[in-house]
């Protein structure tokens, strides 16, 4: 029974009760009118309290159910956000997972782009960078092949804009340990190549000495790779073996290891890495090239008219919470060959030549110090290396230096970072100025 109509008929019957003495009698045997009426007071005082008491009863009911309906309702809206938020999840890792005629091809856009600033000591004139764009696109079709590619738009020197295919292959999953590559990929040799050098991975801007175009690792290949991965227990090994067209003898009679479309001579390069991880956080690993660059057509005149070049180096990486720390060696050596600078030129005999190149890199997220909202984001990082050539007098004027950078990042987000750095050069030709450079970028990926 609702208590507020209890209470009320509650003091109706009391009333009712003292009626008969009040109508037939002015007294009872101990009673008064006079101490009636003070009971009858006295009791519509209590009737009164009463009466507030379920009212601040049913006003705490009412709060109650309101805060409980408000509750239901946040409950309800943050059901809802977490579906829409796990939807969008799932658009973002996948943005076309099935075509609207049901098709199985998903496919994927990603990429990076920087800009950036350099100011110099030196000879050179202080610039802003035009930086890149470099588009990635994926193309998959079931679990059977993966179309992936990559362009890089730049500027050059005189305002033009230069594009250029870094990669274009197709990978064929043959089993969940192999995987067939065939077309156009980023060398496996060492990591920097294949893995480092997008500008919002790459921890300082440019790469290390002998690590980019005239160094000793090879930039990419045209033609075919079997590389997978192998658990050991708690440990995984991974495997790259490649056959491609392979180098080729440079202008200034260097080698050339970047890809070309067609090879120049029926000799084929041979590529291989292993990776060990005995734990998920460390990689240890060794590569190899073999290969033979062709000359001149000597036809028994000149020889020789090929030469052998063997490159082999070793690599290591430890990533953990706040660390990244890494290295890399690598040593190539080319034999002694008669080559022409141009088809009908003058013929020369490049003599051996041996290039050596190396870099140890540290960097720290002070996330592993401080939750400070703004500190945290900051990563020091500091990288030395040398690139040491034997054999090319003129390579060795241009390229062969001693490399010290010491950087500070900002990372914006998982993707954008801001970097300033400075590079010290100190170059091993006798004559050739050290230089320093202020290095200063923006870059995303995306």
């Amino acid at each position: 029974m609702n208590t507020k109509k209890y209470l009320l008929r509650t003091a109706f019957a009391g009333s009712l009760m003292l009626f008969p003495t009040l109508a037939f009698g002015q007294t009872t045997n101990n009673v008064s009118i006079e101490a009636l009426l003070q009971r009858i007071e006295q009791m519509e005082q209590e009737l009164s309290g009463l009466k507030a008491q379920v009212k601040q009863a049913n006003s705490k009911a009412d709060s109650a159910n309101q805060n409980a309906a408000a509750a239901i309702e946040k409950a309800e809206t943050a059901t809802q956000e977490a579906k829409t938020a796990k939807q969008e999840a799932v658009r973002t890792a996948s943005p076309s997972t099935t075509n609207n005629n049901g098709s199985d091809t998903k496919w994927h856009l990603a990429g990076y782009a920087d800009a950036g600033l350099v100011i110099t000591d030196g000879d050179g004139q202080d610039t802003f960078t035009s930086g890149k764009f470099n588009p990635m696109f994926h193309f998959q079709y079931k679990d059977l092949v993966l179309f992936e590619g990559e362009l890089e738009f730049t500027t050059d020197s005189e305002g033009k804009t230069d594009v250029e295919l870094e990669y274009s292959q197709f990978d064929i999953f043959l089993h969940d340990n192999a995987t067939l590559v065939v077309g156009k990929y980023l060398s496996p040799v060492g990591q920097f190549q294949e893995r480092l050098h997008p500008s919002w991975i790459n921890k300082i801007q440019g790469a290390p000495a002998g690590f980019a175009h005239d160094g000793v690792q090879p930039a990419n290949d045209i033609g075919a790779q079997l590389r997978g991965g192998i658990p050991l227990g708690s440990a995984v090994l991974t495997y790259v073996l490649a056959v491609g067209n392979g180098p080729r003898i440079g202008h200034e009679g260097g080698i050339e290891l970047e890809a070309s479309g067609n090879d120049d001579n029926n000799n084929k390069a041979v590529t291989g890495r292993i990776g060990f991880l005995p734990i998920a956080n460390l990689e240890i690993g060794a590569s190899f090239l073999t290969a033979k660059a062709d000359g001149i057509d000597g036809m028994g005149v000149f020889t020789p008219s090929n030469a052998d070049f063997f490159l082999w180096g070793v690599d290591g990486a430890f990533t953990r919470g706040p660390w990244d720390a890494r290295f890399e060696y690598l040593n190539g050596e080319r034999d002694s060959l008669f080559s022409a600078h141009e088809p009908g030129g003058d013929v020369e005999l490049l003599p051996m030549m041996e290039l050596e190149a190396w870099y140890t890199q540290l960097a720290y997220r002070l996330s592993g110090v401080t939750e400070h909202p703004v500190l945290r984001n900051f990563e020091p990082v500091v990288r030395y290396g040398e690139f040491i050539i034997v054999g090319s007098d003129e390579l060795r004027e241009e390229n062969a230096q001693k490399r010290l950078n010491v950087g500070l990042n900002y990372w914006l987000a998982p993707s954008i970072v801001a970097k300033g750095g400075v590079e010290w050069r100190n170059f091993k030709v006798v004559g050739i100025s050290s230089e320093t450079l202020y290095q200063f970028q923006f870059a995303y990926g995306f």
